[in-house]
């Protein structure tokens, strides 16, 4: 009889184990186990090794989990059978459940979801092992799976890759554990929403953009660039909403002549409507060979200009 008790206990650590291994997998920053196995842990290799065949692991864990509960389940209905004389299974029940519940499941699930990253990256080898080892009853028993459920037109072929709104949580909880810097964070935002932010929103409206007139000389523009300290002086003709062209401050910078006109070294604007995205005037710009690009309303009227490096800085 005291082979049984040992048993028993036994699959109840086992059944803990392995729910504790359920949490903790569900519960371990990816992220961070990549980044450690990037500098060589072992452990954290097999651990990410774990991560990329997610439902292999699980099912597996699941079958051992299952094992060990029935098991021991056994063993103690048994033992309470032949040494305490219970036979009446709502009182076993009664016993089994809570014992279960607390020491194979509450507890080991709660410790193991606070302790994660430790416990995923000791015990990844046992885990690892364990995995292969049920490996082929794993893949039968999904592939019943999959027999039971596909008619039902519930299992569908995931797409292999990540959406939009999984990647930008990954950054969350990324940069809340530290692992990537709000200044990171704040880039890779930027990049996500390259082709929704439109133009008007990083212009500098036409109000407080540095202007001229075709009829004004260098030393206009340089006195225009030296307080202001601008590269680019918007060129407008009788009115300052009718924008002509621009003049770079650095092709003027070496002009002797002060009083030099501004026709030679007038350049024609990008003109973009206000709804442009971002993604697609820095792409115009780049393709104009451009700094800067003049911004215009529904109309066609002037009302901002936006350097190319604002595109990128939002």
């Amino acid at each position: 009889m005291i082979y049984l008790v040992l048993i028993f206990f036994a699959c109840l650590v086992l059944s803990a184990f392995f729910s504790g291994a359920e949490m903790a997998f569900v519960s371990s920053n990816k992220v961070k186990l990549r980044e450690r196995a990037d500098q060589g842990d072992p452990s954290a290799k097999r651990a990410v090794q774990l991560h990329e065949k997610p439902q292999i692991f699980l099912t597996a864990n699941l079958i051992g989990n299952n094992i060990a509960n029935v098991t021991a389940a056994a063993i103690l209905t048994y033992i309470l059978d032949r040494q305490f004389r219970i036979g009446s299974e709502w009182i076993v029940t009664a016993i089994v459940v809570p014992l279960f519940l607390i020491f194979a499941e509450l507890i080991p699930k709660d410790l193991c979801r606070m302790h994660a990253q430790q416990f995923i990256l000791r015990f990844s080898f046992l885990l690892r092992q364990f995995s292969l080892l049920f490996y082929f009853p794993t893949l039968l028993l999904m592939q019943v799976v999959k027999i039971i459920l596909g008619p039902l037109g519930i299992i569908k072929n995931r797409s292999i890759f990540v959406s939009e709104q999984e990647f930008r949580s990954l950054i969350d909880e990324s940069t809340k554990d530290g692992v990537v810097t709000q200044e990171e964070k704040r880039m890779i935002d930027t990049i996500l929403d390259f082709e929704k932010i439109r133009v008007d929103a990083v212009m500098i409206p036409a109000a407080k953009a540095p202007k001229v007139s075709i009829t004004d000389s260098v030393s206009q523009v340089k006195d225009i660039a030296r307080k202001t300290h601008t590269k680019m002086v918007l060129v407008y003709e009788e009115i300052p909403s009718l924008i002509v062209g621009m003049v770079y401050v650095f092709d003027i910078l070496f002009e002797e002549n002060e009083k030099a006109g501004l026709k030679n070294y007038l350049r024609s604007p990008v003109f973009l409507p206000k709804s442009t995205s971002i993604e697609k005037a820095f792409l115009t710009l780049q393709e104009k060979r451009q700094s800067y690009a003049v911004v215009t309303d529904d109309r066609g009227e002037v009302i901002g200009v936006v350097p190319i490096e604002r595109l990128l800085v939002v």
